[in-house]
């Protein structure tokens, strides 16, 4: 029943229940009972005419996340300074089963216009927040995104073999850090790092990004080093709260 909420999208914000019947291959009457459940919980609101969208308990949701996600938590201010440091935006990516999305941005110097905000899936292959994540995973999961996204991997210039992904995301973390240019969006470059918490099973990044024009004229050691003690920083904090270690 959950499963649909992940029809909603924003190319489809709506769907009639004749819609959401030939999409999930169920009767009239299993789709009208599972749309009424999910309004009656209100995570979907009807439109009146026999449509359906997301409702206003996702909203409440959204908030509560914000306020409780350990990352975000002790994170935000230490990003907020970074992004004030830099001139850049600062933002906190997280993956989830094979899915990567932003959790959490600070902006200070006017906001960039990014098409993949906050919790929209972002490529698993594209940017340097996502290659980053994927560095620190280990040989075995890998070997799976690669056999389930190989056209995905191929497309984003990644490798055409498994033994070729595998030594790009190698160099990925020796090196440390990754620096991305126009890859998800024309025009924009971004730095990112991993975020490291020892004996948490999270995997995330942080990065800064800006403009492509404006990236190629800063100091990226220093950017680098900025960002690294950034992440520092917001891993120790969750850490030592004992948080995010599961």
């Amino acid at each position: 029943m959950l499963s649909i909420l992940d029809l909603f999208s924003v190319e489809q914000p709506v769907w009639s229940l004749d819609t959401v019947c030939t999409v999930i291959g169920c009767s009239a009457p299993t789709a009208y009972r599972y749309l009424r459940d999910l309004v009656d919980a209100g995570l979907l609101a009807r439109l009146g005419n026999g449509s359906y969208t997301l409702g206003p308990r996702i909203m409440t949701l959204d908030y509560q996340l914000r306020t409780v996600d350990p990352f975000v938590r002790e994170g935000h201010a230490w990003m907020h300074e970074l992004s004030e440091q830099t001139g850049c935006d600062c933002v906190m990516t997280r993956m989830f089963d094979d899915e990567i999305v932003d959790t959490h941005r600070e902006s200070t110097g006017g906001a960039l216009g990014l098409s993949y905000g906050r919790g929209r899936p972002r490529p698993l292959f594209l940017g340097a927040a996502p290659k980053v994540i994927l560095a620190e995973l280990p040989r075995a999961r890998l070997k799976r995104l690669f056999d389930k996204y190989e056209a995905d991997v191929r497309d984003a210039e990644m490798g055409t073999t498994l033994e070729a992904f595998l030594q790009r995301i190698q160099k990925i973390r020796k090196d440390g850090y990754y620096i991305s240019r126009g890859e998800l969006e024309k025009q924009v470059a971004s730095l990112g790092v991993p975020l490291v918490v020892e004996g948490s099973q999270t995997h995330a990044a942080l990065a800064l990004v800006t403009s492509l024009g404006r990236f190629e004229f800063m100091d990226h050691g220093k950017l680098l080093k900025q960002l690294k003690a950034t992440a520092d920083r917001i891993a120790v904090a969750v850490a030592e709260r004992g948080i995010g270690t599961t």
